[in-house]
């Protein structure tokens, strides 16, 4: 069940990142390199950040196919 305030995007803009995750209390984590694929472990960073989703809490996903083929699955 959707939490009213959630709201859906389906694209970000790269310009749009970093607010939405400062947004999210992510910003300082992924400045920092601290902020790990919720599937995969690995580091997140501009050029890996796949999907931003709720799934019992904020999760962030890497664009590797393993890891885009599972939050596929969840259909979120």
């Amino acid at each position: 069940m959707r939490d009213d305030n959630r709201e859906q995007l389906n694209f970000l803009y790269e310009d749009d990142i970093l607010p939405v995750l400062e947004k999210l209390g992510l910003k300082e984590h992924f400045l920092n390199g601290q902020l790990k694929c919720s599937i995969c472990g690995d580091i997140i960073t501009i050029d890996n950040l796949y999907s931003i989703y709720y799934e019992n809490g904020v999760k962030i996903s890497c664009n590797k196919g393993a890891c885009v083929n599972t939050v596929e699955k969840k259909k979120l």
